[in-house]
């Protein structure tokens, strides 16, 4: 029968006892992201059949998810709200890159673990978004700040679509095939990411900040952690490929990535500032407690 766990001594960590599996899960997603990085970094050809490019941009990736490997685990028993947030926001970011590994790459030795990964993650992800209360998350007081993020975010959303669309519909019309592909000229995972998932939930909490939704808050701060990390790890790869080679190929979604990169940022640092939940009740008893 699950429990939960009683909650830190540690002030910075007040809060709602965590379920007695959410440590475990912690733990096996950082196992799973050092497990995977280092097989990356390490073995000769962990990422056969892809461009130079591609592989460098993969290992930069790797060492950024070990960082953050290392932040869920320092993380791992914090019951604060803005660790709360930060948990859920990181393994967004996890959830999401290893959704693409998982699809998006010629199948090598560690893909069960890439399985693993997505599988405890995004697990982990959806229980904790379902945890929060909304009546325990009241507005914040910047009016300014939240209609900015709301517009911010639905322009995002729209801008990303746009971006994608532009390389598919002239495909889908009677075009050339689309740039970039998946492995043997399967869809790349990232259109399918973004344009099922990923981009409808960013306008999605764009539009509940506009609408003034008390939950909008909390929303918006774990997209804009899973933006700042997503894009972080991405730009790392591009200073790799630099220094490496010399020179880098940028898409077409570079200079908007690395404008949305610092906005995010700013952004993020002043919603956690302002986010003032009920320390004691900003999360619902664990879903899986009985």
């Amino acid at each position: 029968m699950l429990t939960e766990t009683h909650a830190s001594t540690d002030p910075r960590s007040t809060g709602p006892p965590l379920p007695a599996w959410s440590p475990a899960s912690t733990v096996a997603v950082a196992a799973g992201i050092i497990g995977s990085s280092l097989y990356g970094l390490m073995a000769a050809h962990p990422y056969r059949g892809l461009p130079h490019e591609t592989v460098v941009a993969a290992r930069a990736q790797d060492v950024c998810s070990v960082l953050v490997a290392a932040l869920l685990l320092s993380l791992a028993r914090r019951t604060s709200a803005r660790a709360h947030l930060v948990r859920l926001g990181l393994l967004a970011y996890v959830a999401y890159s290893y959704a693409i590994y998982l699809t998006g790459l010629p199948m090598n030795r560690i893909f069960l673990v890439y399985v693993v990964v997505v599988a405890v993650s995004g697990a982990a992800f959806l229980h904790g978004l379902l945890r929060l209360r909304p009546d325990a998350w009241p507005r914040i007081s910047s009016q300014r700040l939240e209609r900015g993020t709301g517009w911010m975010l639905v322009v995002v959303a729209v801008l990303f679509a746009g971006l994608w669309l532009t390389a598919l519909v002239p495909s889908a019309l009677g075009g050339s095939r689309p740039f970039p592909e998946g492995p043997g000229g399967v869809a790349y995972p990232v259109f399918i990411l973004d344009l099922v998932v990923v981009l409808p939930c960013i306008a999605a909490v764009g539009l509940l900040l506009l609408r003034e939704r008390p939950i909008a808050g909390p929303l918006a701060a774990v997209a804009l952690i899973k933006i700042v990390t997503l894009f972080a790890a991405l730009w790392a790869g591009v200073v790799v490929g630099v220094v490496e080679d010399g020179h880098v190929t940028l898409s077409a979604d570079a200079g908007p990535s690395l404008l949305l990169l610092l906005v995010s940022a700013v952004l993020l640092a002043r919603w956690l500032r302002h986010l003032n939940p009920d320390p004691d009740t900003y999360v619902r008893p664990s879903l899986w407690v009985s």
